[in-house]
């Protein structure tokens, strides 16, 4: 897409930036080594950054293979032209595996049930059977079988037919600051592959490692690391070191499309929640809660209950964008497509100004444009 289309016709997009996506793939894998294989995460529309280029770009930079949450993630990376092996963590609808096994995509099984269906989908669509990766629940509460039952389902999983390419597990704890509880989870699940080599079954990957355990407790690679967070330039939490060279991948932008000034005591939104102190300079963006202009990145969010009820009684809301590398705060109520911006403080501000629009990735509307460059 042109720069003159971009300048012409979007009023807010989100730019992502292929050089720094491809960097921070590059430092993960330099940081693992060649004998560890990575499994990149791009769920949830590769975290907001658009799943089937950045799948392009993350496998190009040296990622070995793909995992989403859901089947139709999958499946839309597929029709995106991506081959490489792709991971589904979801237990899927037995009906659905001929169709997960015509595209070659790995999915999870947890148990019985699960297994018998999709070996009996796929027979009666004379498919080959698919890949299959059994998950362990090791403490996360959530799916995968429980550990003792490990064995008996890879035993399943090899009598109904189908190929048991990896064994995994999910760490609840990782990015706090105690790394016990996930010490303990990656021993629960060692003992639980133990038993079922012990079984004379091959396991296939080993893996368990997310963003923060990759970079904390290298014993938890195993065969295959899975990140998601610091593909995208981003640390899971304060108690993961700051360890590799990350850049930032995504930034949501608009542009100043309106200015006027008003005197004290104006009122700006719906309900007039929020009237000017001093005389103010008040510039409109074309963005707002329809765009996820409401949801700040978590970082920003954590915030006092001091500043809390100091925004409700001014009317501030506690967002803010950036323009002309100054922040300026968002005034009133945020609107479904546009909202006012306090640019008194800024100078020389003008219609057409680039605006930096803080906000969570996974939550920023997917209607909105990316836009990737390189730099």
């Amino acid at each position: 897409m042109s720069d003159g289309f971009l300048d012409k016709k979007i009023g807010v997009w989100v730019e992502v930036d292929a050089s720094a996506l491809r960097h921070n793939v590059q430092q993960i894998r330099s940081f693992i080594g060649g004998e560890v294989k990575l499994m990149a995460v791009v769920k949830a529309d590769a975290y907001g950054h658009g799943a089937v280029e950045a799948s392009r770009i993350i496998l190009e930079a040296g990622a070995d293979a793909l995992a989403v949450t859901r089947l139709e993630e999958a499946i839309r990376l597929r029709q995106g032209g991506i081959k490489s092996n792709i991971l589904v963590f979801d237990s899927i609808q037995p009906e659905a595996a001929a169709d997960a096994a015509s595209l070659e995509l790995d999915l999870t099984v947890c148990d019985m049930n699960l297994v018998e269906a999709i070996s009996k989908s796929c027979a009666s669509y004379s498919n080959s059977a698919p890949n299959v990766h059994l998950k362990i629940d090791t403490g996360m509460g959530r799916m995968g079988v429980l550990p003792n039952e490990a064995p008996a389902l890879a035993h399943k999983i090899n009598d109904c037919g189908l190929k048991l390419a990896g064994v995994y597990t999910h760490f609840h704890s990782a990015f706090q600051s105690d790394l016990s509880p996930t010490k303990e989870q990656l021993a629960v699940f060692l003992t639980s592959v133990r038993a079922i080599k012990q079984a004379g079954i091959e396991t296939g990957v080993l893996h368990a490692a997310n963003s923060a355990a990759m970079l904390r407790l290298r014993e938890s690679h195993l065969s295959m690391v899975r990140p998601g967070t610091v593909l995208y330039g981003q640390y899971p939490s304060e108690h993961v070191p700051r360890i590799l060279d990350l850049k930032n991948t995504w930034t949501l932008k608009t542009k100043v499309s309106f200015i006027k000034e008003v005197p004290a005591g104006y009122k700006v939104g719906y309900g007039s929640e929020f009237r000017t102190r001093r005389s103010s300079k008040i510039a409109v963006i074309p963005a707002g809660w329809a765009d996820g202009l409401t949801l700040m990145p978590e970082s920003l969010a954590r915030r006092s209950f001091i500043k809390l009820g100091k925004a409700a009684i001014t009317g501030e809301t506690a967002l803010y964008v950036i323009i002309r590398g100054c922040r300026a705060p968002v005034v009133g109520r945020i609107a479904m497509q546009m909202c006012s911006i306090d640019v008194t403080d800024v100078p020389n501000v003008e219609i057409g100004d680039e605006v930096i629009i803080p906000a969570r990735r996974i939550t920023t509307s997917s209607l909105i444009p990316r836009i990737y460059i390189s730099q």
